[in-house]
């Protein structure tokens, strides 16, 4: 579900030229939440559920520990989760190695960061080495000097350790970096974290705080380079 046209109100410039760009991976770079909504669904199906859309929504952005207590509230404690998650992941597993499709302007986005000598890192949810995998094998993994997952962190996603490690393993200030997010969850982190907070939806519209958390909700990922274009350079 796209977020709103309302949403995409023109920028405010940013306050300072960023020193680097730190980016969430699924439903930012690679289009892996749509996948994640496939093969969820067809799980629950499998063993004669049903995963509505609604609540797939509220799984998105979310580390699985959360997910499987919002999982076993809508279906209750005796829903075999295990068998869900493995037969899910089994179908994540066979989809995206057929191909990772990324988000729109993404390759274009991190090449033109590239060209200009910015650095960039990412900031996951996903465990190691599955991040490195998916970004290997979509041809991205070599644009980031840094790669920050859930298993690097003991507090995930909404807390902003993930991003403030990726900026500490950088060498950079958090309030020098932008963070690059497409869900709520992520924009609390990249807000918690103190970093210049962009929000590029995917599945899940803007939350209501998201105006309060962003400096700007973005349309996709070439209004970001736009947006750093315009930044001022410390006088």
């Amino acid at each position: 579900m796209p977020a709103p046209a309302h949403a995409y109100a023109p920028a405010a410039p940013l306050p300072r030229r960023p020193q680097a760009v730190v980016f969430d991976m699924d439903g930012t770079l690679l289009d892996t939440e749509a996948v994640h909504r496939v093969t969820m669904q067809a799980a629950a199906d499998a063993l004669g559920h049903h995963l509505p859309d609604a609540l797939f929504l509220e799984l998105v952005g979310v580390h699985r520990d959360a997910n499987t207590v919002r999982l076993l509230e809508h279906f209750g404690a005796d829903f075999p989760i295990d068998l869900f998650y493995g037969d899910s992941d089994a179908r994540f597993e066979a989809m995206w190695r057929a191909g990772v499709p990324l988000r729109p302007g993404a390759r274009e986005t991190l090449a033109w960061l590239a060209a200009r000598a910015l650095p960039m890192a990412i900031a996951t949810s996903t465990l190691s080495p599955f991040a490195e995998d998916r970004l290997r094998h979509a041809g991205l993994l070599d644009f980031f000097a840094v790669v920050v997952t859930r298993s690097d962190v003991t507090r995930p996603k909404p807390n902003g350790q993930a991003f403030m490690l990726a900026a500490e393993r950088l060498g950079l200030d958090p309030r020098d970096c932008i963070a690059v997010e497409d869900s709520p969850n992520g924009l609390r982190a990249a807000a918690a974290a103190g970093m210049m907070a962009l929000l590029v939806p995917d599945l899940v519209p803007p939350s209501d705080d998201a105006a309060t958390l962003a400096h700007a909700i973005l349309p996709d990922l070439a209004a970001v380079c736009a947006l750093i274009d315009a930044a001022p350079f410390a006088s």
